[in-house]
């Protein structure tokens, strides 16, 4: 998802996103909202080595 996609969702999408504490928090939230994420980004976010506890903060979409 690049920053176009991202500012096109919801305010409320983008703030559950932004909460998201867990890779699986966000994988949820995407599932339930219909965000279809690519290879890369299913990896980020699911044990891949882009994960960290403070996603939110070092996101170029945050």
């Amino acid at each position: 998802m690049d920053k176009n996609e991202f500012n096109n969702l919801s305010e409320e999408t983008r703030a559950k996103l932004v909460a998201a504490k867990t890779p699986e928090e966000i994988l949820e939230i995407a599932k339930s909202e219909g965000i279809k994420l690519s290879e890369e980004e299913l990896e980020m976010v699911s044990g891949g080595n882009y994960w960290s506890e403070n996603y939110t903060l070092t996101c170029d979409f945050c």
